[in-house]
């Protein structure tokens, strides 16, 4: 954990994630004070990217917890090794003294029996690690009302064994793509940050760390690209690292800038829905976000992508 909101930022962007004091500052109190960070935001705007970036820059394990429709607590929390539990019955039933059954049941809901999930695991680490939550927004408020116990008590009650106090508490980060709204006490226990697109400016930072030998014009197309294709109507708006693996598809196939007679092979790249496909097949509409992009690029500083990671060098 580092000293100040500063140090904070200057970790984070030289593992690669360029962010704003803001959001820094946040990490930084989270980790001190022991509070969650709900972020939320539009899909690929980096909000997983944060933790995993806080993770690196800490230098911690990641435990994910992965959301969706459905999921229950023994795939958050953990449960009993059945087939471990029954091989111990039956070892204890074949010994020539009298099974005590009381003992046998206190050995088989102990500690040593329980399969740990991500929850139990993070607060089980001798050190701090990250405890990643994505995508709450996917499952109900009883969930949520689980979790609860964990994010004010640092603790885990397990059916038939009891509460589990935490070792060490994680820097915890809850994601949503604000697909419903979380429930106040869920919001009450966090910070709350919204993460958004990147600038243009932020963007071509990003696209540099990524493709540091393509030239900086490039760059700064990419970040235009993008800033045109999200203005543009589409089920899908790109995300940031799609813009990455469009900069390292250009940089293979040696393009510094795209251009109208390259849609055939940057629609796959750039549209990932049959509807955005077609929107884009429709007459001038690939042609008019490229002419936007370069102009786009051509608003931005030269040195604009440069003047962000020189920033990060001179925090080192």
């Amino acid at each position: 954990m580092y000293e100040s909101p500063e140090a904070t930022l200057a970790a984070l962007e030289r593992v690669g994630y360029f962010t704003d004091e803001k959001t820094a500052t946040a990490v930084f109190l989270a980790g001190r004070i022991h509070r969650p960070i709900m972020l939320e935001g539009p899909a690929g705007a980096g909000k997983t990217e944060l933790a995993q970036a806080v993770a690196r820059a800490y230098r911690v394990p990641l435990l994910r917890l992965q959301c969706y429709q459905g999921i229950n607590e023994e795939k958050a929390i953990g449960q009993f090794d059945k087939s471990l539990q029954e091989l111990y019955v039956l070892l204890i039933s074949k010994s020539a003294q009298a099974p005590d059954w009381a003992e046998i049941k206190r050995e088989v809901t102990s500690r040593a029996y329980f399969m740990a999930g991500p929850l139990l695991e993070a607060i089980e680490q001798e050190k701090s690690c990250v405890l990643l939550i994505d995508e709450i927004d996917k499952v109900d408020y009883a969930f949520e009302a689980m979790l609860l116990e964990l994010l004010s008590a640092w603790s885990l009650s397990i059916p038939k064994m009891g509460t589990l106090n935490a070792i060490s508490i994680p820097h915890v980060f809850l994601t949503s793509n604000q697909e419903r709204r979380l429930g106040d006490p869920l919001r009450r226990r966090s910070f709350y940050l919204v993460i958004e697109h990147p600038s243009a400016e932020r963007e071509a930072a990003i696209v540099a760390k990524r493709t540091p030998h393509a030239r900086a014009a490039t760059h700064r197309f990419i970040a235009g690209l993008a800033k045109s294709l999200r203005a543009y109507t589409m089920e899908k708006a790109p995300s940031i690292s799609e813009m990455n693996d469009l900069a390292l598809a250009m940089e293979l196939l040696g393009i510094d800038e795209v251009l109208p007679e390259h849609k055939d092979i940057m629609l796959p790249l750039i549209a990932k829905t049959e509807g955005d496909r077609k929107r884009l097949l429709m007459k001038e509409a690939f042609e008019s976000i490229v002419r936007i992009a370069g102009r786009y690029a051509a608003e931005m500083p030269e040195c604009a992508e440069q003047a962000i990671v020189m920033t990060e060098l001179e925090r080192i």
